[in-house]
C-alpha cells in the first residue's frame, strides 16, 4: 500500500545539503548493459507515428463515417446563436490549442529535469546500450520516458474523444441555426427530423460545417486542457520541491488549472458546447493523467518492507553545477531523520517483562521516477537488564 511521498522525494533543488559526509543508503549497480534501450525506443516512436496517423484521420478527415442523429425540429436547446470567433469574449482556437497542449507541459518537463541534473545531490545511475561504449545517462531516459508518455496520452485522449464523437452524434448547441431546420420535412406528430437520414431536415447543404455542429459530445477542447493541465500539475507536484520557493508550486498548479478553466468555460460561452460535453471530457482528461502519472510513471513514492539490514556509510554526490561554480553559500544546519517510537521500544516499569521483537531495525526499499535504493532507521540505543531481554 502506498504511503504519502516523504521529504526525500525527488527534492531538485537540494543543493544546499550537500558539503558533507553523511549517511545515506547503498543504490543499486550504478550501470549497467542494456540491450533493450534502443529496440525500445524505436517501438515508443512507431507506436507514437501509429497514434498521430489514427489522430489525424479522425480529426482532420471525413473518412470514418458519423451517426446521424434524430433531433426534434423545435428544440429550443439547438436554436442558440452561432457565433464566430469575432462574438467571443475569449476565443480558444484549434491551432492554439493544439500548440499549447503539444509544447507546454514538455518544456515544464524539460525544464524540470535540466533543473534535476544540475541541482539534484541524489545518485545516478548510467546506462549502457547494447555496449560498454554507448552510455545513456540519467537525464536522456527520463525526459523521453516523460515527454513519450505525455505525448502517446495526448493523443490517445483525442482519440477516445473523436471515437465517442463519431458514435454518438450529440448536435451542438447552435445546430438547427445552422440547420435552417424545415419544419414541413419533420415527422409529425413529434415534429422529429426523418429517420434514418435525418440531414433532410436541414436546408443548409454544407457538409463540413453540418458534420461539425452534430459531433459536440464530449468537448475536446476541455479534455485536451485538462489533461495537460492534469499531467503537468502531477510532474510539477512529485518531482519538483522548492523549499526556498514554497509559493512557486502551487502558483505554477493553479496557473495550469486556471488555463483550463478559461479554455472549458470559453466554449459555453460562445455556444460551442453542452455542460455535459465540459464535464464527461474533463473526467477523461483527468482520469487518463492521473492514471499515466500514478500507475505508469510512478511520481510517488512506495515503500516496501525488506529483510536486508546492513547500512552503509556512503559520501553525498555533489551536483555537476557546483562542481564547476564554487560558490559562498550558508552550511544549512542537517535535517536529520526522525524516528517513530513504536510500542515495543518504549522503556517498561520496572519488574515487568518487556516484548521482545523481531527486528529491531526497520528497514524499507524507496522506489522512486529516478532510482531505487534502501534505507535503515534504527531505533535508540537503549539497554536494559532485565530478564536477559536487550532492546
Amino acid at each position: 500500500m502506498s504511503v504519502p511521498p516523504s521529504r526525500a522525494h525527488s527534492e531538485v533543488f537540494s543543493a544546499s545539503q550537500y558539503g558533507g559526509v553523511t549517511t545515506v543508503p547503498a543504490p543499486r549497480p550504478r550501470s549497467y548493459i542494456n540491450y533493450f534501450i534502443f529496440p525500445s525506443a524505436v517501438l515508443h516512436v512507431v507506436g507514437i507515428a501509429c497514434l498521430a496517423a489514427l489522430w489525424y484521420y479522425l480529426r482532420f478527415t471525413s473518412v470514418f463515417p458519423y451517426h446521424h442523429r434524430v433531433f426534434y425540429c423545435r428544440d429550443v436547446h439547438l436554436y442558440k446563436p452561432n457565433f464566430v470567433p469575432e462574438d467571443f469574449n475569449v476565443y480558444v482556437s484549434y491551432p492554439l490549442l493544439y500548440t499549447l497542449a503539444f509544447t507546454i507541459p514538455p518544456l515544464v518537463i524539460l525544464i524540470g529535469e535540466v533543473m534535476f541534473w544540475l541541482f539534484s545531490t541524489k545518485p545516478r545511475k548510467i546506462v549502457y546500450a547494447n555496449c560498454g561504449e554507448c552510455p545513456v545517462h540519467l537525464f536522456t531516459r527520463r525526459l523521453f520516458r516523460f515527454v513519450i508518455i505525455y505525448l502517446a496520452g495526448l493523443l490517445i485522449v483525442q482519440i477516445f474523444v473523436d471515437t465517442i464523437k463519431l458514435m454518438t452524434g450529440y448536435q451542438r448547441p447552435y445546430f438547427l441555426s445552422l440547420c435552417n431546420v424545415s419544419i414541413t420535412a419533420c415527422t409529425a406528430p413529434l415534429e422529429h427530423s426523418p429517420s434514418p437520414s435525418p440531414h433532410l431536415a436541414c436546408n443548409y447543404r454544407g457538409a463540413d460545417e453540418l458534420r461539425y455542429a452534430w459531433l459536440t459530445f464530449p468537448s475536446l477542447h476541455a479534455v485536451v486542457s485538462s489533461y495537460a493541465a492534469c499531467f503537468a500539475s502531477l510532474y510539477i507536484y512529485y518531482m519538483i520541491n522548492l523549499r526556498g520557493a514554497p509559493l512557486l508550486r502551487p502558483l505554477l498548479i493553479f496557473g495550469f488549472i486556471g488555463l483550463c478553466i478559461v479554455d472549458s468555460f470559453s466554449r459555453i460561452n460562445g455556444y460551442k458546447n453542452h455542460w455535459r460535453d465540459i464535464w464527461v471530457a474533463w473526467v477523461i482528461g483527468v482520469f487518463m493523467a492521473w492514471f499515466l502519472c500514478y500507475c505508469v510513471l510512478c511520481f510517488q513514492e512506495v515503500y516496501h518492507i525488506t529483510v536486508e539490514r546492513t547500512p552503509i556509510v556512503q559520501e553525498e554526490r555533489v551536483s555537476p553545477f557546483f562542481s564547476w561554480f564554487r560558490l559562498p553559500r550558508v552550511q544549512a544546519p542537517s535535517v536529520k531523520e526522525e524516528y517513530v517510537v513504536y510500542e515495543e521500544d518504549m522503556e517498561r516499569a520496572e519488574g515487568t517483562m518487556p516484548r521482545q521483537r523481531r527486528n529491531r531495525d526497520r528497514q524499507y526499499e524507496v522506489t522512486t521516477t529516478t532510482e531505487s535504493f534502501h534505507r535503515t532507521i534504527s531505533p535508540p540505543q537503549q539497554t536494559q537488564q532485565n530478564g536477559g531481554y536487550q532492546y
